[in-house]
């Protein structure tokens, strides 16, 4: 009679319990938001949403209750992260841009915290369901918002510049990275048996918008991960089959409808024709509505076919080998044969060749014609950061600071702040200490998440776990060749992911442990009174009220590092706007405030300059710029300003000369700091 009541109070303890959702929810929440404000990547925007954050997750801090210890593996992916986040934060101390590491720090160890929480927090069905089939709410809400710009452009006005869609996300390969990470999930849920046939049939509908939003990001690289991805899905997961019909059941009808709508100039390539836009937008709206309807009742077929058919499960494996070979037939085949039309391995040579000198002179801009073209931009920037890496090979420039390598070794013109390459950036900003670090990381946390992908295949929720290991895959390799990392919103989804998949495989393995120990007790129990019982297990341990209180500090420290400098960036915008309405006292009184508040800055510096010389007060403008140029003797526009003030204001020509050259050293190809230069010596 007592091995009821044990078993009752013992299992009571295991079950997911709803508070568990709050770091997810709110995560996800975050990410959408900053999706919406241009992807988390302007650091003003960004910051407020931040600073709530990390206020929140320092208020969870005291709910966290362990079950069970998470993953040793996921535990160092942690501790070797923090030394990444660590050597960002001293790189300050040697950076060319030390307020620019700071904000890249600041970003670094938002990334930590969202790790560090959720991956702490235990994760079961509720949660996974949670990361995963939120995050393909908050991908479908953009990718609709997206789409507007193309179907209603007199309403929804962000895509008249370009072909290419990139709103709400503000950059086009980012947008496609998150609507091929959505596209997963949406395919885990379309093929999962055991779901409702209404939710299968919504996940399918809402892979349309994602795939038609991802073809017009015209992102080479978004094919990439794409194929990537499923793949890697494909070749994991345990309803290949389903999933198989899933896709097609979307992909046709998308597919149906580009080849349909192909000769519409509008939806393939920019132009000036509103009323043209707008007519042949409200084309694409028909006929997408009918591409979901199709995918809609197409899915719906499939779901009811499923249930009513008994599939055995020999027949079942396969079919879902047999789908795997179909899509790595496909791949493999149809790359060979393309390559083969085209002169083989010759033309891969002559195709490499060209990536990486660029030359490539076809069209690599906005329209469609990109899709095709090796005019990508990147192989110079890559090396870039590899001539500034031979100069501070062991720890960098400092992070944040590729503007900087970018100006002194550019060949063309342009404002480029990363190396479009994370592995290259990371390389030229922290040295190879940091690009050692950060390497280990992504590989740690990559491990922790999937450990081993062969076992543990019949557990009902394996295909959207699958899901989510593929989507980090596709981060981790679209940032091979892109600046990701600094968007908080897709860079928030892939710990979130990370954090997810590895506490859901930690808590899972616990729970057995808990179930076997129950039944180790209720054998126990039915055993002689001499035999021993085993120790209690499961008890959801709370952390020491110390830990807690490091954590916390930590968090609202982290907090306070995002606020101070945003408030920094307020004062600063605010000396603006008092300049421009001519009050130069207020501009004066901002910019000194913004120089207070981040003393790492020369930015603040160079507007108090500007103010003090529009009040005639050229002594203390030249000496607001003396100090600027000890803070930031790598910065040309402090040498540029130098100049520009000692020959106008001082008439000190060799002097305003020789600051030229240096601004000039720094940045040859400164047409300002030329002309100036050119003025100065009468040339």
């Amino acid at each position: 009679m007592e091995a009821g009541p044990n078993t009752a109070r013992i299992g009571h303890r295991s079950p997911s319990r709803s508070r568990d959702l709050a770091p997810f929810a709110i995560t996800l929440v975050c990410a959408g938001l900053l999706s919406f404000l241009s992807g988390g990547y302007i650091f003003t925007r960004s910051a407020p949403l931040a600073v709530v954050y990390l206020l929140l997750a320092a208020v969870w801090v005291w709910f966290l209750r362990l079950p069970s210890r998470p993953s040793l593996l996921y535990l160092v992916a942690l501790a070797v992260f923090g030394l990444f986040v660590a050597w960002t934060g001293l790189s300050v101390s040697w950076s060319f841009g030390p307020d620019l590491s700071w904000i890249a720090f600041d970003v670094a160890a938002l990334y930590l915290a969202v790790a560090a929480v959720l991956g702490l927090t235990p994760v079961r069905g509720l949660q996974l369901r949670t990361a995963g089939y939120g995050f393909l709410a908050v991908a479908v809400a953009v990718a609709v918002y997206a789409s507007l710009g193309k179907v209603v452009p007199e309403v929804v006005t962000h895509a008249h510049t370009y072909a290419r869609l990139d709103s709400p996300v503000g950059y086009w390969n980012v947008l496609a990275l998150m609507m091929v990470m959505g596209l997963a999930v949406a395919l885990a849920l379309a093929g999962d048996r055991t779901a409702h046939p209404v939710w299968r049939v919504l996940a399918a509908a809402a892979a349309v918008p994602l795939s038609f939003t991802f073809f017009f990001t015209l992102s080479r690289g978004g094919w990439v991960v794409l194929a990537v991805t499923l793949v890697l899905y494909f070749g994991f997961t345990t309803t290949r089959l389903a999933s198989f019909a899933s896709l097609v059941a979307v992909a046709a009808p998308v597919a149906a409808v580009l080849w349909r709508l192909r000769d519409l100039g509008t939806l393939f390539s920019t132009t000036s024709d509103d009323a043209l836009r707008t007519l042949q937008g409200h084309t694409l709206l028909r006929w997408s509505l009918a591409a979901l309807l199709v995918a809609a009742g197409a899915q719906a077929v499939i779901a009811l076919v499923q249930r009513a058919v008994p599939w055995p499960r020999w027949l079942r494996v396969a079919a879902g080998a047999a789908v795997l070979l179909v899509l790595l037939t496909g791949i493999g085949g149809g790359s060979w044969r393309f390559l083969e039309s085209r002169g083989g391995s010759a033309w891969v040579k002559d195709r490499v060749q060209t990536f990486i000198s660029g030359t490539d002179e076809t069209g690599g801009g906005g329209e469609a014609g990109r899709l095709i073209s090796l005019n990508t931009g990147r192989p110079p920037l890559w090396r870039e950061a590899l001539e500034q890496s031979r100069s501070h090979r062991l720890r960098g420039t400092g992070a944040g600071t590729f503007v900087f390598t970018h100006e002194r070794f550019r060949e063309d013109g342009g404002v480029v702040k990363n190396a479009h390459g994370q592995w290259f950036n990371v390389l030229s900003e922290l040295g190879a200490v940091g690009l050692g670090l950060f390497a280990a990381t992504m590989a740690l946390f990559l491990a922790a998440a999937v450990r081993n992908p062969f076992t543990d295949r019949r557990d009902p929720l394996r295909p959207l776990l699958v899901a989510l290991q593929a989507g980090m895959a596709a981060f981790v390799v679209h940032i091979s060749w892109d600046w990701d990392w600094d968007m908080a919103a897709i860079g928030m989804v892939f710990f979130l992911f990370a954090a997810a998949c590895s506490s859901y495989l930690a808590t899972r393995g616990a729970d057995r442990r808990r179930q076997a120990a129950v039944a180790a007790s209720e054998k126990a129990l039915e055993a002689p009174a001499e035999a021993p019982l085993p120790a209690p297990a499961g008890r959801r341990r709370a952390a020491a009220w110390p830990a807690r209180t490091v954590a916390t500090v930590a968090l609202v420290l982290l907090a306070a590092s995002w606020l101070v400098p945003y408030l920094a960036a307020r004062a600063e915008s605010a000396a603006f706007a008092a300049s421009g309405d001519g009050d130069s006292a207020a501009a004066l009184s901002q910019a000194r405030r913004a120089a207070r508040l981040d003393p790492l800055a020369v930015d603040p510096l160079i507007t108090e300059a500007l103010v003090l010389q529009q009040q005639g007060r050229n002594g203390e403008a030249l000496t607001a710029l003396e100090k600027a140029a000890r803070l930031q003797p790598d910065n040309y526009k402090v040498y540029y300003h130098q100049g520009v003030l000692l020959l106008q204001a001082f008439g000190r020509k060799q002097a305003a000369i020789a600051a030229l050259r240096h601004a000039l050293a720094l940045n040859p190809l400164d047409d300002d700091s030329r002309f100036e230069l050119e003025l100065a010596t009468g040339r």
